[in-house]
């Protein structure tokens, strides 16, 4: 407030009040690949929370699983990156930018920052109740060994069975066949009736047409 004299009389003075700038919305890009069902959820995951909550500048660009780093993070400047860190590159590249990273990816690469994955213990102790309450006293697991979180699901869903009384068949993941015939032949040892947990849905689909391909019945 200022005073100003007017004619001998003093009068205030009041400063027009200053309109305070728009918040900058957070620059974040997303590392998140748009090839397989699970990362399209993760994305959706992301745009549901922009729409409660305050919005986000995003940027995302199409890729596939196990790409090599987007050629424009190098030049890129932004707030944060949401990332499956798949591969030593994108954990590298990544890191270089400077940011708070989140990584989605159970890979087990770049520990140094937080990570949002799925319960692995938890989700093989849901296999196998379901599978022991239906009165199988045989048990598989149908794995891919490239994956880290398919062999942490494939240990806790023996640990399981065997704190059941049980053992568990694992997949051999490595052979000269190739994958589907060689999952026939796994299959035809097993003994039967088995109950088989499938580290994820591409796999369970390769069991269930190893299955016909057998003739082995598999109920709905």
């Amino acid at each position: 407030v200022s005073y100003l004299r007017d004619h001998g009389t003093m009068r205030k003075v009041f400063p027009m009040p200053q309109k305070r700038p728009a918040p900058r919305s957070p620059v974040v890009a997303l590392l998140i690949e748009t090839s397989n069902a699970f990362s399209r959820e993760l994305l959706h995951g992301v745009r549901n929370w922009m729409r409660a909550h305050a919005g986000w500048t995003i940027h995302l660009s199409e890729q596939g699983r196990g790409n090599k780093p987007p050629a424009w993070l190098k030049q890129w400047r932004g707030d944060g990156i949401i990332a499956r860190i798949e591969t030593p590159e994108i954990a590298r590249a990544v890191k270089a930018c400077g940011v708070p990273v989140v990584n989605v990816s159970a890979s087990g690469l770049a520990p140094e920052f937080p990570a949002v994955i799925s319960d692995s213990a938890e989700i093989a102790r849901l296999a196998a109740r379901h599978l022991l309450e239906r009165g199988f006293s045989n048990f598989a697991y149908c794995g891919d060994g490239r994956f880290v979180w398919s062999r942490s699901h494939g240990r806790h869903f023996a640990g399981v069975c065997s704190e059941a009384g049980h053992s568990c068949e694992n997949f051999p993941t490595a052979g000269e066949e190739q994958e589907q015939a060689r999952i026939q032949k796994w299959l035809k040892k097993l003994p039967k009736p088995v109950g088989i947990m499938a580290c994820y849905d591409i796999r369970g689909q390769q069991v269930l047409d190893a299955c016909r391909a057998l003739g082995l019945r598999v109920p709905d």
